[in-house]
């Protein structure tokens, strides 16, 4: 069996409007509404799972019955991190789904993801233990202490941009997140820097420059961008 873990639990204090990102209105639907529906309509996903911002659990829980999104089996509370927001969304999976089943961990604020996305995610999974999406980056990348200047220059053949979906075995999250908390790895951002500050070698599956995430207000009119034009090519 398949889930989807979609993490809505951050609070950008940068991002400048009146609500949390995941939950701002474009085209008369929330952007997390935009992810679940992927997920809702993706053959290979049985089950979904919301980690979400504390206060808001009713609302997902209204939108997944307003948009008809009957794969929404459960809402838990996320936490101060990504980390964290995946941890507390596994304890709930280890209680109610089998060791094998594979969990797809997916940013709601990455509302442009596809089925082949989430597919090659899976399949990566199933080959070779998890599938992480990851693009090339096409920029110099360099290495800075103050934010203002750098001496050290990163190849960007060296460089992989990790995104979301990422899949993993059930049991191997619920492993890697115990020997983090053992270790005292905590407070990452996402799944990834913990697996590395653990030592894992993360497996890349198929990522894409159109998967945005949305960090802030500009990022969201370039999802409304690509969105009309997604719009029209499908009518065409």
């Amino acid at each position: 069996m398949n889930i989807a873990l979609i993490l809505a639990g951050g609070v950008d204090p940068n991002f400048r409007m009146d609500v949390p990102k995941q939950f701002v209105i474009v085209e008369n639907r929330p952007v997390i509404v935009y992810t679940l529906q992927v997920f809702q309509n993706h053959p290979e996903i049985d089950r979904i799972l919301v980690s979400c911002l504390s206060g808001w659990q009713e609302m997902v829980k209204a939108y997944g019955k307003q948009f008809n999104i009957d794969k929404l089996e459960k809402i838990v509370e996320g936490g101060p991190d990504g980390q964290e927001s995946i941890r507390r969304g596994v304890m709930w999976l280890n209680d109610n789904c089998r060791p094998d089943d594979v969990v797809v961990i997916h940013d709601a604020i990455r509302p442009l993801v596809t089925e082949d996305l989430i597919s090659d995610s899976i399949h990566t999974c199933q080959e070779k233990g998890m599938g992480v999406a990851a693009v090339r980056s096409m920029d110099t990348v360099m290495l800075t202490v103050d934010g203002q200047s750098g001496r050290e220059s990163i190849s960007r053949y060296h460089i992989r941009r990790i995104q979301t979906p990422q899949a993993y075995r059930l049991d191997y999250l619920e492993q890697v997140h115990r020997e983090a908390a053992e270790k005292g790895v905590c407070c990452c951002v996402d799944n990834n820097s913990m697996l590395a500050r653990l030592g894992e070698t993360i497996q890349f599956s198929k990522g894409s420059d159109f998967n945005i995430k949305l960090n802030s207000v500009e990022d969201v009119e370039m999802f409304k961008a690509l969105y009309h034009m997604k719009k029209q090519d499908d009518h065409q």
